[in-house]
């Protein structure tokens, strides 16, 4: 019996000035699977489709450069792609113009500089694929004639860590199942988060702040958002969270910080048997922390902290907030009596509002909702009992919001840990009290890019 060793002998491929190929194109065109492919620094005005298994590296930043039409860099099969600048996408968003397509499965796209491309990384159809460590900035065009920084398009398991995308259009996620994003920025665009058709994904410590809104899920279920800040989300919509059509969500340790609303329910959870869970997040400086429609039911509220928003619950429409649970919640408004010490409130806490009957009933006159005479107005029923309204919350076991005196940078430098929630929030709370004073949130997370 003869015994065959078949050795599979892979090579090394230099491109550039010093190297055996002028172009990228001309090294993929002699390369093998396996091999690797290296790029020395330069600028390369070519399109790079890549069709056979590779890895294509670049060494000190080469510039691939599309001159302003198409998409710039192709991978169509299993390829790792590095350490390049990749601009000059074309402008055309029906064609999708794009600095990477991804249309592969197990494709690595890591340590690269996007810039003046439409869309970013746009994965359609490659499941299995990393993209890591990449920054990400769109062309310099009005927020709707962007393209999106990253985009997913059915393709699952797929994990996207440590980017940087701003001034892009969106950062969109459809059809895609089995995500971990993580330890992302997204800055400067119109939806920090577009999600849509999706499944059992999680989203995890990063950061999506200045965008018209900062994320919004609708028809999907099974998702974590845990640990991420959502701020300054200052469109027409101003969401932190919006959940539109959304069942067994869990938003829980996240910081949701001055936005116009902190976080948006419309049908939230659809489902009959479905719960959301919203548990252990800072709601501070929003012009209305937490907005419901009226019909909004089967969602749980419990140890939130509540600092220095204009309002904390709103019903549009009219209505209340009793179809959901609440409890152990803290909030800045609640008269702060302990006197047992228990960890729990003497009296439960309530949230009357006058003004939200009278704004439900015309609703023409919402131009003063965050006016004084809105306030003026909800002083007034407290002091006449027969004008009080139905209670829009009842928080039965609220908790004492505390804020000691921890150096503010501890919890938004680095995501929450696994340890008690009061001594978690504690530095947040001490750190958004401070940042009264003028000291900014942003500059605090450090970006390895």
């Amino acid at each position: 019996m003869f015994w065959a060793a078949v050795l599979v002998i892979t090579q090394a491929l230099n491109v550039g000035p010093a190297g055996r190929y002028p172009t990228i194109g001309a090294a993929l065109a002699a390369a093998r699977p396996g091999d690797t492919i290296r790029v020395a620094a330069g600028v390369y005005r070519e399109k790079v489709v890549v069709e056979v298994p590779v890895v294509l590296v670049g060494e000190g930043r080469p510039v691939i450069d599309g001159e302003g039409e198409g998409t710039v860099v192709e991978l169509r099969a299993p390829v790792v792609f590095s350490g390049f600048e990749v601009r000059g996408s074309g402008r055309i968003l029906d064609q999708e113009d794009a600095g990477v397509l991804v249309a592969a499965d197990s494709c690595v796209v890591s340590d690269n500089l996007l810039e003046d491309v439409l869309f970013g990384v746009y994965l359609k159809g490659s499941s299995g694929s990393r993209v890591i460590g990449n920054r990400i900035v769109g062309k310099d065009r009005a927020l709707g004639m962007r393209g999106d920084g990253i985009r997913l398009w059915n393709s699952n398991d797929v994990w996207v860590e440590w980017n940087v995308v701003s001034r892009t259009r969106d950062v969109v996620i459809y059809f895609s199942h089995g995500l971990v994003f993580r330890n992302n920025l997204v800055t400067d665009g119109r939806y920090g988060l577009h999600y849509m058709y999706s499944s059992n994904n999680l989203f995890e410590h990063n950061e999506f702040a200045r965008n018209d809104v900062a994320a919004f899920i609708m028809y999907s279920s099974d998702i974590v958002l845990r640990g991420n800040i959502f701020a300054q989300a200052s469109g027409h919509s101003g969401f932190g969270i919006g959940l539109k059509d959304a069942d067994r969500i869990e938003v829980e340790d996240n910081l949701i910080v001055q936005n116009r609303i902190g976080l948006y329910l419309d049908n939230s959870p659809s489902a009959g048997d479905a719960e959301n869970r919203i548990e252990g997040n800072i709601f501070a400086f929003n012009d209305v922390a937490l907005g419901l429609l009226p019909a909004v039911r089967q969602n749980e509220f419990a140890d939130n902290s509540f600092i220095s928003n204009m309002r904390d619950v709103s019903v549009s429409g009219g209505g209340t907030a009793l179809a959901n649970g609440w409890g152990g919640n803290r909030w800045d408004k609640a008269a702060a009596w302990d006197a047992d010490r228990d960890g729990e409130l003497d009296l439960p806490y309530r949230i009357e509002r006058l003004s939200d009957d009278l704004f439900a009933r015309y609703p023409e006159l919402r131009l003063f909702e965050l006016s004084p005479a809105a306030a003026a107005l909800d002083a007034l029923g407290r002091f006449f009992p027969f004008l009080e309204p139905q209670p829009i919350v009842v928080d039965s076991t609220p908790r004492p919001l505390e804020a000691r005196a921890t150096p503010p940078g501890v919890g938004l430098a680095r995501p929450f840990e696994k340890q008690d929630r009061s001594s978690r929030q504690a530095p947040l709370i001490a750190a958004l009290w401070l940042g009264l004073a003028g000291i900014s949130l942003w500059g605090v997370r450090r970006w390895p890019l």
